[in-house]
């Protein structure tokens, strides 16, 4: 853990102390962290979490990727343009949004009700979400949400989910180191064979939702350098 990180770990470790006045042990703190594809932040989300956890001693952070909202593909195939919704899969209107909200929602009720809630995952060697497979704890006083559309203004249902988070963070990152990121996922994944079909990819659909987050995004409460 280098020093810009630690002094984020250390930070939210105080936001959810027992001795912050703003928060009682009985809520928990819902930090969005977005970005454009391919700028980190499912291993940003997933690091913030580990490290808070082993600072602290205890299992008080959880990461949850939006990712386990992507519509799956037989909801997909219901689609009146099917071969639109595959092509543009990753934007906004191809994920459950409302099942992310009401997620949202549910961890804003008071820790004492609660046992365990459920979110799902996503299985990227099958291409689909796994329901139920993440289980929120009572203990898991911070909840890190990742993902693409969790600061936008618009829509308004994600909207709704932005305003419901106690801060979001934004990592920016070089369009290029993105771009060449995306391009070795694509690959990876099986999603394009080579680099020529996941470049086409990229401009035809990542960056187009890149540039969407980028216009309808709310200002951010702390913007993170990715180099």
């Amino acid at each position: 853990m280098n020093n810009s990180t630690y002094d984020l770990v250390k930070y939210l470790t105080e936001k959810i102390s027992k001795s912050v006045k703003d928060l009682s042990p009985e809520k928990r703190y819902l930090l969005a962290i977005a970005g454009i594809p391919g700028s980190g932040k499912t291993t940003f989300a997933n690091n913030l979490a580990e490290d808070v956890n082993k600072l602290i001693e205890k299992q008080v952070a959880i990461n949850i990727s939006m990712d386990g909202y992507h519509y799956p593909k037989k909801i997909l195939d219901t689609f009146p343009n099917v071969e639109e919704a595959y092509a543009r899969r990753g934007a906004h209107w191809t994920f459950d949004a409302e099942g992310l909200l009401q997620l949202v929602v549910s961890l804003r009720n008071p820790i004492i009700n609660q046992i365990i809630i459920n979110a799902p995952s996503f299985d990227h060697a099958v291409g689909d979400p796994v329901e139920d497979d993440i289980k929120i704890l009572p203990s898991h006083q911070l909840v890190i949400f990742e993902g693409l559309y969790l600061h936008l203004r618009e829509p308004r249902i994600w909207n709704s989910i932005a305003l419901q988070m106690d801060e979001l963070w934004f990592l920016q990152i070089d369009r290029e180191i993105a771009k060449m990121r995306v391009i070795k996922r694509h690959i990876k994944s099986g999603i394009a064979k080579d680099e020529q079909s996941a470049a086409y990819r990229i401009e035809s659909n990542d960056f187009v939702n890149a540039d969407y987050i980028l216009e309808n995004s709310i200002t951010p409460t702390r913007i993170i350098i990715i180099n």
